[in-house]
């Protein structure tokens, strides 16, 4: 997968395509707080790669953002665990670097703490 160039957006966030970013404002508002995004639909956050992960830092994003089915919700039964260890390798490489881990964001949309609208 081909990291889209910083531009202006100052956040990357990579999706499952059972969950439309819109639908948690709250969210929105806690983590991006008024800045842009890109954002990469996957079939299945499943599907993501810690090397895509880390990419989105070495792109210049200010922060990585992975948004997850929960795994009492997702349909492969495996997405939001494969997201969750790629998300964790891409932290402790990260950390590892120097890299400051709070600029690495992961959210699980049946995390009751989400407000939908």
């Amino acid at each position: 997968m081909k990291i889209p160039e910083r531009n202006d957006a100052d956040n990357i966030l990579f999706h499952c395509r059972r969950q439309n970013p819109d639908d948690f404002p709250a969210f929105r508002s806690l983590i991006f707080d008024g800045e842009s995004a890109v954002e990469i639909e996957l079939p299945c956050s499943g599907r993501i790669g810690t090397g895509e992960l880390m990419q989105g830092i070495a792109a210049g994003y200010r922060r990585v953002v992975v948004l997850s089915c929960g795994e009492k919700s997702c349909v492969h039964k495996f997405g939001c665990m494969e997201a969750k260890k790629a998300f964790n390798k891409a932290k402790a490489l990260a950390e590892t670097a120097g890299i400051d881990i709070k600029r690495f964001t992961f959210i699980e949309a049946d995390d009751p703490e989400l407000e939908l609208k």
